[in-house]
């Protein structure tokens, strides 16, 4: 495959810690263990002496985001010079392919040129560039919903997403059923460790965790556990068990208030990630009642560290439950908690538990996702 050498368009990355720069550094640690050269252009800039955060071997991070202080012009203006940048670096060094990490800039594929485009895939990542788009009342979602369907949903050739859900979804309500070349998944991917189930933490442990700011408290199911929480308290009560909710943002404050009658329950603000993946090491089942979420990273790591789920059957969701937990109807309270009162009743929690890792560990490991961006550059190169 030549020097598979590629360029990745990252809107958000290092030294910003999210799910989103999580999974971004996990897809490009992937494709260095996996012999390609990789070249990163994000708009993340570094403060004054800060350092680059993510070094390797055959790894080049380019942080340009150019600027016209005038709103409109301004958003046109740096999309086009990053697209001339990506021109330049594609002469000096001659992509196999350009991977756009995200479908929230429409502008970039908009202003890149045909010889370009031919090699560019625009991967849809999350509920941001999918639900959010079509559904958001925000300005930045009605300007890009505009975009993908004047500008740029008819000059892209190829398009991937983390799952098949969102796939299309992306083609039929973002890009409205483009002339494309080719479409595929690559899904996000997880590292999985073996983790002993007798360490586990004796006392029976729920987990959620999510965005509490005005969009994501409402995406993330925390409005529909509200109304679970007194239809399972005697069970869980019963049961001597513990919820664990992790969360950050505007609502924190009054979601605090609403839960302190629940002895059982223990409400963190944001956990930095070793802290995360050690709770979930101790912990024996996660919840994500969400409207919509793509592939979680959050969900990957319940999996790979050996919890039983309770997730939303929506989007990429859908594709991590098999015979590991149960899938409910998104902002249902009532399934919701019947869910949880099953699993409280289990007989054979440890049986979903390592039934969760082997999921982890046959659809979502780096191996899974390198074979699918190699498929998809091979098949790319053939248009």
């Amino acid at each position: 495959m030549g020097n598979k050498r590629v360029l990745i368009y990252c809107p958000v990355f290092l030294p910003e810690t999210t799910g989103y720069t999580h999974a971004f550094e996990q897809l490009i640690n992937n494709l260095l263990q996996g012999g390609f050269i990789v070249d990163v252009l994000t708009p993340q800039i570094l403060g004054v002496g800060e350092a680059e955060p993510f070094v390797a071997k055959n790894l080049n991070i380019f942080r340009y985001k150019p600027t016209l202080k005038v709103w409109g012009l301004g958003l046109f203006y740096e999309f086009y010079k990053q697209a001339q940048f990506i021109s330049k670096l594609n002469q000096q060094n001659a992509y196999q392919l350009v991977f756009i990490e995200t479908g929230d800039v429409p502008l970039l594929p908009f202003f890149l040129s045909e010889f370009i485009l031919k090699k560019t895939v625009v991967r849809f990542h999350s509920t941001s560039d999918t639900e959010y788009l079509q559904l958001g009342n925000h300005k930045k979602y009605k300007l890009r919903r505009w975009f993908w369907r004047y500008l740029s949903g008819n000059k892209i050739k190829h398009v991937c997403a983390t799952n098949q859900y969102h796939l299309d979804y992306a083609l039929n309500n973002v890009l409205h059923q483009p002339k494309l070349k080719s479409k595929y998944i690559v899904t996000n991917t997880i590292d999985v460790n073996t983790i002993d189930l007798t360490h586990k933490v004796a006392r029976l442990t729920f987990v959620m965790l999510g965005r509490m700011d005005e969009e994501g408290y409402k995406q993330k199911g925390f409005d529909v556990l509200l109304k679970a929480l007194p239809l399972i308290k005697d069970d869980m009560v019963a049961a001597n068990a513990e919820m664990v909710i992790i969360g950050e943002g505007s609502k924190y404050s009054k979601f605090k208030l609403l839960i302190e009658q629940y002895g059982f329950v223990t409400l963190k603000p944001n956990l930095p990630h070793q802290q995360l993946l050690a709770l979930l090491q101790q912990s024996h089942v996660v919840l994500l009642p969400s409207l919509y979420e793509g592939v979680s990273m959050f969900a990957l790591e319940a999996l790979a560290n050996a919890n039983a789920v309770i997730f939303s059957k929506t989007g990429g969701l859908i594709e991590m439950v098999n015979y590991n937990g149960l899938l409910v109807e998104p902002g249902n309270a009532v399934h919701l908690a019947d869910a949880i009162r099953k699993l409280i009743q289990h007989s054979n929690l440890e049986m979903l538990q390592k039934k969760s890792q082997q999921i982890a560990q046959s659809c979502f490991s780096k191996e899974i996702q390198l074979k699918q961006f190699e498929q998809l550059m091979r098949e790319i190169e053939l248009c």
